[in-house]
């Protein structure tokens, strides 16, 4: 077996890994990096495979997969709900895209025509290679993918083992494996404990509405505002809960499609039930009317309905806004959160609002990824991908050190036998 890196190492996005066996070569992922001008992976003939399997379906994933086909293109892989997210997301990514992308929305329609979904451990076969997906516990139809062929590979893709109110924490049970690649994005950093986050952004939410202000929850579309309603929801928020935009639309998802792949279904039908629907803007205007939780996309403020609200509520010192994801530099979210300081109509202007972050991670932390590497025997063969900075050599080198793991941090276009 060999594995050659395009995409993803040193970095957080282009996700894209190349397995080849004998007689078979497969794609793992092929994610962009969502920058003002979104950057792509190293370049691979279609031709030349026999099968793309997407781990899960963020754009740093799967937003250069229609690239594969442009004419009929290999199989594709995946989840049943990772496929439907995915086109979700590429529409919208097409849709929004104030740049040029090199695909169009016949190519996204050609790549779903060659779709297969595929449930959680389920063997598939092809040709001389068998593969399996895993929960990975990263957002709803998230995989890791196990392959067997003369050796047995485990990609995490995205992991995350701790459980949620909304997903049930990935398996790990598949240790026994000649080598991991796996991600980095928290190799330097452990997460708090998430029953104690939990407790800590309701009682900030109730402080800041019960002294007549509204709180705005700014969180991504996938998977993280409807973890959001969920919190709330179960911890019985008394006061008016509304979401808006995209949030919606994989709420309803959910319901309709996710019974398989959410922790809690019967909790989503009641956060349908309790929360208020936003549409249209004149809806929003009355919103923002009564203190109450606003929970919409964008996570980092990057457009979407929070990027309206935040403006309206950016000079009011009795409301807040609570940031629940990681901040991308550059971002209007970073800026706010290292600066308190928002950009509109293209000026830095200070924000009076109260700005508070709580970091509802859905990827491993330091703690969860060392308690991975530590389940592999000594001497598996380790690659440590998707993190910024150092990150990928940090975690190789811990491997090294504390488990006796043969770990690497690849670099970019290298092929490694194993």
């Amino acid at each position: 077996m060999e594995i050659t890196f395009l995409g993803s190492v040193g970095e957080v996005g282009k996700s894209a890994i190349l397995i080849k066996s004998d007689k078979t070569r497969i794609l793992l992922d092929y994610g962009i990096k969502p920058n003002d001008e979104p950057e792509f992976p190293a370049h691979i003939a279609p031709k030349d495979l026999d099968a793309v399997v997407i781990t899960h379906a963020h754009l740093d994933h799967s937003g250069a997969a229609p690239l594969l086909y442009m004419d009929e293109g290999p199989k594709l892989y995946s989840t049943s709900m990772s496929l439907k997210t995915c086109e979700i997301l590429l529409e919208d990514f097409l849709r929004l895209s104030g740049y040029y992308v090199p695909y169009e929305y016949l190519e996204v329609e050609y790549m779903f025509g060659r779709a297969k979904s595929v449930y959680y451990r389920e063997p598939i076969r092809i040709k001389d290679v068998e593969i399996e997906l895993l929960d990975a516990g990263h957002i709803p139809g998230s995989a890791q993918v196990v392959i067997n062929a003369d050796k047995r590979l485990l990609f995490t893709g995205d992991i995350n083992p701790i459980k949620t109110r909304l997903l049930k924490g990935a398996d790990i049970s598949q240790t026994d494996v000649d080598a991991v690649i796996i991600e980095s994005t928290y190799a330097k950093e452990a997460h708090e404990n998430r029953l104690e986050l939990e407790k800590q952004f309701v009682e900030e939410c109730y402080r800041v509405v019960e002294d007549g202000g509204i709180v705005l929850v700014p969180a991504f579309s996938v998977g993280r505002s409807q973890e959001m309603l969920c919190i709330l929801t179960v911890q019985n928020f008394k006061h008016m809960l509304s979401t808006d935009g995209m949030a919606i639309k994989m709420l309803d998802l959910y319901l309709k499609e996710g019974k398989e792949f959410i922790a809690n279904y019967d909790l989503l039908e009641k956060v349908r039930k309790r929360v208020n629907i936003v549409s249209g803007k004149k809806e929003r205007k009355r919103v923002l009317e009564h203190p109450g939780v606003i929970v919409c996309p964008a996570g980092m403020l990057k457009g979407g309905p929070a990027a309206y609200y935040v403006q309206h509520i950016a000079n009011d010192k009795s409301s807040a806004i609570f940031l629940v994801s990681y901040q991308i530099p550059g971002t209007p979210g970073a800026l706010l959160v290292s600066e308190k300081k928002l950009m509109i109509n293209g000026k830095e202007v200070p924000v009076k609002a109260r700005v508070e972050h709580f970091l509802f991670s859905s990827h491993a932390g330091q703690k969860e990824l060392q308690a991975l590497l530590k389940s592999f025997n000594p001497g598996t063969k380790v690659f440590t991908v998707h993190g910024d900075g150092d990150s990928c050599e940090v975690l190789a080198d811990w491997a090294r050190k504390e488990c006796s793991l043969d770990a690497v941090a690849p670099s970019l276009r290298m092929t490694y036998k194993l």
